[in-house]
């Protein structure tokens, strides 16, 4: 692309139908606070947000309980003091947290955990990557979350992940159109940048402000 492309994502989403809500579906558990008292503390997951911390048993998270049930069982233990969690919470102080398992160097998997109304819904992102950044849409509806990979030093090739919050599943996009195609893949083929993140090479670019 000759010119920087400026993505703002509350005016995508009034400009791209959403109808229904794709893959992956979401999982779902009552009364998170109750946790404590049914499951080990060496099985599982904390978020730590401000002065709350709040407990998540391994099981109800299924995309880190069926990689921690393919580790052989000295690893086991290993691999779950390897999991890191990062915590946010929207303006209706709903939380928010990102799961990183199965970490590299600097690329891991990501579970999006969502606590709302003494309940848990959790959806995988893509995978191998560093999450970057996170908007909510105006209408509080959709959470656009930033996934990037690493090209050497200077370029981080990302894509982003649209999910239909009440849902908690992808949102699907209608009259997608190649631009979208684009930046919503899998593949990571395009730098998108944030208002926060360090200038990298003009071309091809596209660009979303916080």
């Amino acid at each position: 692309m000759k010119k920087m492309l400026f993505i703002y994502f509350g005016l995508s989403l009034t400009t791209f139908v959403v109808s229904g809500c794709g893959q992956p579906a979401a999982s779902q558990s009552p009364d998170p606070s109750s946790y404590q008292t049914q499951i080990s503390e060496s099985e599982t997951l904390t978020l730590t947000l401000d002065s709350k911390t709040i407990t998540i048993p391994i099981s109800n998270v299924d995309s880190v309980k069926k990689y921690l049930d393919q580790a052989e069982p000295h690893e086991r233990a290993s691999e779950r003091n390897r999991i890191q969690t990062t915590s946010f919470t929207s303006a209706s102080g709903t939380i928010y947290g990102d799961i990183k398992y199965g970490c590299g160097i600097k690329l891991c998997n990501h579970t999006l955990v969502q606590i709302k109304n003494n309940a848990i819904k959790t959806i995988p992102l893509f995978s191998g990557s560093i999450l970057t950044a996170h908007a909510f849409s105006p209408d509080k509806k959709y959470l656009a979350v930033l996934l990037g990979r690493n090209e050497g030093t200077e370029v981080i090739r990302q894509s982003l992940m649209i999910i239909e919050l009440d849902s908690f599943t992808l949102a699907e996009l209608e009259n997608r159109n190649d631009v979208v195609t684009m930046l919503t893949s899998a593949d990571f083929t395009t730098p998108i940048l944030c208002q926060d993140q360090k200038k990298v090479p003009q071309k091809n670019q596209a660009k979303i402000p916080q």
